[in-house]
C-alpha cells in the first residue's frame, strides 16, 4: 500500500509539473493569436493610402499630383485652388475622379478625407495657409520656401510643437536615396572631416516675362526660389556643427536679388581641429548652371554631380597626394521609372521620395520627416535671412 501511495504521489506530482509547461504553453498560444490580430488590424490600417489634400492649381502642384498617381499608399482625395473653378479644372485634368473639390482652402482644412495637406501655391501664400493648416490639425507639407523669414517659419514649427502636428518644409532633395548615401559617406568620415562645402544653382529667369512669380516684389529673386537647394548643405556637411555668421554679396534686377555668392561660416566642436566649416554658395537667375556641389575633406571629396537639387550620382574621390592616381568610385542613383514623361520641373518624378517619407511619418504617428527636421527648416531660414539682409538691403524683412 505504501508503495502504491508512493507511485500514486510519484504520478500526481509527474501530472503537475507536466500541467505547469502546458499551462504556460496555452497562455502563450493565446497572446500570440492576439498579437497576430492586433498586428494584422495595424497592418491594414498602415496599409490604406496616405490621403492628401492639394492647395494650389499651378505648375508644381501639377508634377506633385503626377507623380502621386504612381506612388504605393498615397491618394490626392481633395482639391481647393483660388477659385472652384480653377480647381474643378484641375481636377479634371489630372483625373481625379473620386477627389472633393473644395470652394475654399478653409473647407479643405475641415475635410474629415484629408490625412495630409499639400500647399503649392506663391510663396506670399504659404505661411498664412500653413498656420490655419496645423491650426485645423492638419498634417502639413509647405512647398520651399516654408515661409518669407525666420520669423515666419519660426511662427509655423511653433503651432506645430503646441499642436503635435506634423509639418514639413518640401525639401524633396533630401529624401533622395543619393542624398541619404551622402550623409552616410559624411558620418563614417570616408573622406576625414569635411572642410568645406560648395555649391551652385542657376536658373535662366523669363527676362520677358515680366509678370512671372519670380519677380514679385516680396518672395520672387534667386535667393528666395533656389538658395536652400545650396543652403541646406551646411547641415549635411558638417552635423556637429553650428551656424556662426553669414557673408553675402549680389546683383540685383527688377527689384529682386539677380547673382548672389554667399559664405556660410560654421564653428566646429573642439575635438574637430581642422578649423571653421565654410559653405561656399553660388545662385543666379542669369543663366542655367552646371548645378554641381562639392563637399572637401581632409582624405578627398565627395562629388554631387548636377542636377544636384534632383541627385543621382555620387563620386567618392580619394587623395592620393600630389602626384598620385586619385581613387575614385561612383554611386549611381537613377530616377524612378517614369510613366509621364513630361513634366512642369525637371526629374519631378523624383518627388516619388518625398511622398513615400511623408505618408510613413504619418503613419507612424510622428511629427517630422527625419529626412528634413524643424530645425533643418530653421537654419535655412537664418541663411537666407543673412543673404536678403546684405544683398536686398533688408526690404524682405517681415
Amino acid at each position: 500500500t505504501v508503495r502504491q501511495f508512493s507511485i500514486a504521489a510519484v504520478h500526481a506530482h509527474s501530472l503537475r509539473r507536466t500541467a505547469a509547461p502546458l499551462r504556460l504553453l496555452f497562455v502563450f498560444v493565446i497572446m500570440i493569436s492576439r498579437t497576430i490580430r492586433l498586428l494584422s488590424s495595424s497592418i491594414k490600417k498602415n496599409t490604406d493610402p496616405v490621403r492628401w489634400g492639394i492647395l494650389g492649381a499651378g505648375r508644381i502642384a501639377s508634377d506633385y499630383v503626377k507623380v502621386m498617381s504612381v506612388t504605393d499608399g498615397a491618394i490626392a482625395s481633395a482639391i481647393a485652388a483660388r477659385s472652384p473653378q480653377s480647381a474643378t479644372e484641375f481636377a479634371r485634368a489630372h483625373s481625379m475622379n473620386d477627389a472633393t473639390v473644395h470652394a475654399t482652402c478653409s473647407d479643405l482644412f475641415a475635410d474629415p478625407n484629408v490625412d495630409v495637406v499639400y500647399i503649392g501655391t506663391i510663396a506670399d501664400a504659404h505661411y498664412e495657409l500653413a498656420r490655419e493648416s496645423l491650426e485645423s490639425n492638419k498634417a502639413t507639407v509647405v512647398e520651399k520656401p516654408m515661409g518669407l523669414s525666420l520669423g515666419e517659419v519660426e511662427g509655423l514649427v511653433e503651432v506645430a510643437r503646441e499642436r503635435n502636428v506634423f509639418l514639413m518644409e518640401g525639401m524633396w532633395t533630401r529624401c533622395f536615396p543619393a542624398i541619404h548615401k551622402l550623409r552616410q559617406l559624411v558620418a563614417s568620415s570616408e573622406v576625414g572631416p569635411i572642410i568645406y562645402a560648395s555649391g551652385d544653382f542657376g536658373w535662366a529667369f523669363p527676362a520677358d516675362q515680366p509678370d512671372d512669380r519670380i519677380w514679385l516684389p516680396e518672395s520672387g529673386g534667386v535667393t528666395l526660389d533656389i538658395g536652400m537647394y545650396i543652403a541646406q548643405l551646411g547641415r549635411i556637411a558638417f552635423p556637429n556643427g553650428t551656424l556662426r555668421d553669414v557673408t553675402a554679396t549680389g546683383t540685383i534686377k527688377n527689384g529682386v536679388d539677380y547673382t548672389v555668392s554667399a559664405v556660410v561660416r560654421y564653428d566646429r566642436p573642439n575635438d574637430e581641429d581642422v578649423g571653421d566649416g565654410v559653405l561656399q554658395m553660388t545662385l543666379t537667375g542669369a543663366a542655367n548652371t552646371e548645378e554641381r556641389c562639392v563637399l572637401q575633406g581632409t582624405k578627398g571629396r565627395i562629388i554631387l554631380d548636377g542636377p544636384s537639387h534632383v541627385p543621382q550620382r555620387l563620386r567618392v574621390v580619394r587623395d592620393a597626394g600630389r602626384e598620385g592616381d586619385a581613387e575614385e568610385v561612383v554611386y549611381d542613383y537613377p530616377l524612378p521609372e517614369d510613366p509621364h514623361g513630361e513634366w512642369n520641373f525637371p526629374g519631378s518624378i523624383g518627388f516619388v521620395h518625398q511622398i513615400g517619407e511623408v505618408g510613413r511619418a504619418v503613419r507612424e504617428g510622428r511629427v517630422e520627416c527625419e529626412s528634413f527636421t524643424w530645425e533643418d527648416s530653421l537654419e535655412v531660414a537664418r541663411i537666407i535671412d543673412g543673404i536678403l539682409g546684405q544683398v536686398r538691403g533688408g526690404k524682405m524683412e517681415r
